[in-house]
Order: structure tokens, then C-alpha cells, then sequence
């Protein structure tokens, strides 16, 4: 944060201030006591599970400069902390972060999509880095709290904000969008992901579009191709520059020559409206990040950055973490590819792709569990899954999740040996039956939606005993 006192935030939030210090400036907003900062501004948030307003002593111990407020209890010492007493602690937080938006004249990019938010989100900050300093959303904070606590850690020596988005139905992102006031967006595709909550990819395209009317014209979109047609109802005349990417005919930005080397990398040539622009070597392996890379360099390019800028953020990027994150258990001389923060049907094939090309002169193992939100395709993308899994000609797949056994049934249909198949309930099942089977210069898989937790399965093969 910055720019704003105490005096001033108690005002944009319609808060009472009750201490002293009013006029100092809080160095940014936390709703946790574990992590608070120096200096931070501790917002008590009231939830099924616990209440912030029986930490406050903690909050300021941890180095809280003041904290806001629903109520006062009835137990807390009244000392030399700040309170700003407000009605709802959740909304203070989003209207501290609209006005803090006020006061930033640098560029703000909105990223959102069914899949590859976070991953564009790296990427773009990577290459925005060659131009100057990047505020970039951490890890998902992208909903109706971890996007107003992105806003409020800003910096006066920031010039770009990227911020991810999230969402779960109608009026989300458009509510985000009012709070961000972004110059650029990215919708990187419409898949099937929430389509459990929305019913259908119509619904999809339309929770995701409500960003563009918040671009203004002096700005710029960047859409995937392959997503014209249902994209189109909210595409306007009246819409900023749209900039399209993708891997088909059409697109304004493509991609040729793509080749997965053994380092786990990816090469590819970027192409801009036919003319070869720049060679890049991706630190990052799969087929699914070149078309990241090409919604962050979309945007880039709307921004002003060269070509030449580009190649090198991109070159630089490192992802969050268990995004295909590779990492050598030396004890047991197997390798495993950490890809368990989420997981679709389209992320779960490339990643079994790249799974069938590190494990060349090994065996491969695909450890993959139940895929949440896709509604109505559920049954089907499991089940695409599973084939994918069979083609890859893996040494064993295990699944976790009744949703995990679909995918079996998909690998077991299209022709797997079932003595290859291990079908298990829980993530420690899962563990088990892998420790019973790998074999030094394995190369494990491990990926699945973020609700079945997944990394488990990683930590507990990092430290188990053979």
C-alpha cells in the first residue's frame, strides 16, 4: 500500500477510528495473523471456521500497525492499537483496494480462462519484468479476497499489476473488473472447467467476457482463436483491439517448429501475422504453455515490449510451484513431475505427454486423481483421460477418486492391460501401491484437482523408507 493513512483508509472504507497513529501509512493488508508483516493493516474476517477478531492481540504482536473491525470483543485489552471499526470486514477490504486502484497510474492486466491463468500470469510478469516492476498475483489469490489483498500490496515503484481472476458464476468477474479497473485482459480459452456450476460453455464464455467491457479502447484484449465463435455475442465494436492467438489458421499470433527436448523444455518459433518474429526456448516443458506463452506475448506486445524483450522474459520465467515441477528423489532415483494444482482434461493429456517424453529409457507412471467442475463432460473427459493414458503406453496408471476410476475405465477400454491399472480410493492408497511398484529410473506423474490435494502423494514419497 501506499499513500493512504491510517485517517484516510478509515475514511474510503466508512470506517470510525478508535487509537492513535492516524497518521501513519500501512505497508499493506493481511488476513492472517501467521503471515501478517510490519506495518500491515490486519483485516478481521469472520468465517465458518474461525473469527480474526479473537487474534487481534496476535496481529499486533506480529507487527500489525492497526486492524479493522466488525465489533470490538467483549475480552480484548484496549493498548496502543489502532481499531477501525467498520460494518462488514470482507467489503472494507474490496472498497480499500478500489480506492488504492485510484492511486496507481501504472498498467493493470486482468488474466481469466478455464485453464492456464496462473501459468500466463508467470509468464506475463516474466516478460513485463525487462520493462520495469511487476506486482503479480500470488499463487490463486485471484477471487473477492486474494485480488484486493494483490492491489494492496502494491508498491509506489511498481508499474504493472498483473492480476489473476477467478470465478464461479455470473457477475464475478465483472465484480473484480470494478475493483481492478484493468487496462488489458486475457481470456486464455473457454473450456469446460465450472461448467458443473454454469451448465454450459455458452454460460462459460459469458461469466468470462464480462472483463471486456471494462477494457477500454485505449487498451487491449488477447482471446484464443479457437474460441471466435462462442466468443463472438460479446466481441463489439466497440471493444478494444483484440489481438488473437493460437494454434490454428487465423490467428494473429502462432507458433511453429514446436519441439519438447529431454530437458524438459520447449522450443518454439513465434509467428506474428506470417512473419517469424522471435525463436524461444521455454524453461518450462508441454505443448499446452506454448499457447500461454502466446497470450502473455499477445498482451505484451499491445504494451509496447519488443520482440527482443520477450524472448528474454520469457526465457527467464519460473512458474508456481506443482505446475509440472520436476524434482529427482535421489534416494530412490526417480524422478517425479509435480503437476498436482490442478488439473482438466486438456492440462492432464499434455502433461502425460510430457510425462511419455521424460521418461525415455525408463518406465512411465501416471498418478492421477479426480477432475472437479466440468458438470455434463465429467464422465466423457475422464474417460478421454484414461485413452490418453493408454496411448502414452504407460508402465502403470494409478488413479485416486471415484471420479480417478473413470479415467482406469478410459485406459481399460482402450485396450491398457488391467494388471497395469491400480485403482485407489484416497491419496495414502495411492502412496502404497506406488511404493510397492517404482522402480529406480522411474518417472512419475502426480496430478489432479486441487480439492484431492495431490502433493501429498509427493511428500510422502519424498520421505517414505523403502
Amino acid at each position: 500500500m501506499f499513500g493512504l493513512s491510517l485517517e484516510e483508509v478509515a475514511f474510503s472504507m466508512q470506517g470510525k477510528l478508535y487509537g492513535e497513529n492516524c497518521n501513519y501509512e500501512p505497508s499493506g493488508a493481511s488476513i492472517d495473523t501467521r503471515s501478517v508483516k510490519k506495518g500491515e493493516l490486519f483485516f478481521a474476517l469472520k468465517g465458518e471456521k474461525a473469527d480474526g477478531h479473537k487474534y487481534l492481540k496476535k496481529a499486533k504482536d506480529n507487527g500489525a500497525i492497526a486492524a479493522v473491525v466488525s465489533y470490538i470483543p467483549s475480552d480484548y485489552v484496549a493498548s496502543n492499537f489502532t481499531l477501525i471499526i467498520v460494518k462488514d470486514t470482507v467489503e472494507a477490504l474490496q472498497q480499500l483496494a478500489a480506492v488504492q486502484r485510484t492511486l496507481f497510474e501504472g498498467i493493470v492486466i486482468a488474466v481469466t480462462g478455464s485453464t492456464g491463468k496462473t501459468t500466463t500470469k508467470d509468464m506475463m510478469a516474466s516478460i513485463l519484468r525487462e520493462k520495469g516492476n511487476v506486482l503479480q498475483t500470488k499463487d490463486n489469490f485471484n477471487n473477492e479476497l486474494g485480488m484486493p489483498l494483490t492491489i494492496l500490496a502494491l508498491k509506489k515503484e511498481h508499474q504493472f499489476i498483473v492480476t489473476e481472476m477467478g470465478m464461479r458464476g455470473l457477475g464475478e468477474i465483472d465484480f473484480l473488473c470494478k475493483i481492478a479497473q484493468p487496462n488489458y485482459g486475457v481470456i486464455t480459452n473457454i473450456g469446460h472447467t465450472h461448467q458443473e456450476f454454469l451448465g454450459s460453455q455458452e454460460k462459460i464464455a459469458q461469466a468470462k467476457s464480462e472483463m471486456i467491457s471494462h477494457i477500454s479502447a485505449k487498451g487491449g484484449l488477447a482471446l484464443n482463436i479457437k474460441d471466435n465463435n462462442i466468443l463472438n455475442p460479446w466481441i463489439s465494436e466497440n471493444c478494444p483491439p483484440v489481438l488473437w492467438f493460437g494454434l490454428t489458421a487465423g490467428a494473429d499470433l502462432t507458433a511453429t517448429e514446436v519441439c519438447l527436448s529431454d530437458e524438459n523444455r520447449i522450443s518454439f518459433s513465434i509467428m506474428f501475422r506470417g512473419q517469424k518474429v522471435a525463436e524461444i526456448n521455454l524453461p518450462v516443458p508441454g505443448r499446452h504453455n506454448v499457447l500461454n506463452a502466446l497470450a502473455a506475448v499477445a498482451i505484451a506486445r499491445q504494451v509496447g515490449l519488443t520482440w527482443q524483450e520477450i524472448k528474454t522474459g520469457l526465457e527467464k520465467v519460473k512458474l508456481t510451484s506443482m505446475r509440472l515441477e520436476f524434482t529427482m528423489i535421489s534416494d530412490k532415483n526417480v524422478q517425479v513431475i509435480n503437476d498436482a494444482y490442478n488439473a482438466n482434461p486438456d492440462s492432464t493429456i499434455s502433461a502425460l505427454e510430457v510425462l511419455s517424453a521424460a521418461a525415455k529409457g525408463g518406465r512411465a507412471i501416471g498418478v492421477l486423481g479426480d477432475m472437479y467442475e466440468l458438470g455434463e463432460y465429467s464422465k466423457k473427459g475422464h474417460l478421454l483421460v484414461g485413452r490418453q493414458a493408454k496411448s502414452e503406453d504407460l508402465a502403470y496408471l494409478i488413479t485416486v477418486g471415484k471420479l480417478g476410476a473413470i479415467i482406469a475405465k478410459g485406459a481399460f477400454e482402450a485396450g491398457m492391460d488391467s494388471d497395469k491399472i491400480k485403482i485407489c480410493k484416497n491419496n495414502k492408497k495411492a502412496l502404497d501401491c506406488l511404493l510397492e511398484i517404482i522402480e529406480p529410473r522411474d518417472v512419475i506423474l502426480v496430478k489432479g484437482s486441487r480439492g484431492v490435494k495431490m502433493e501429498e502423494i509427493v511428500v510422502g514419497l519424498s520421505s517414505a523408507e523403502m
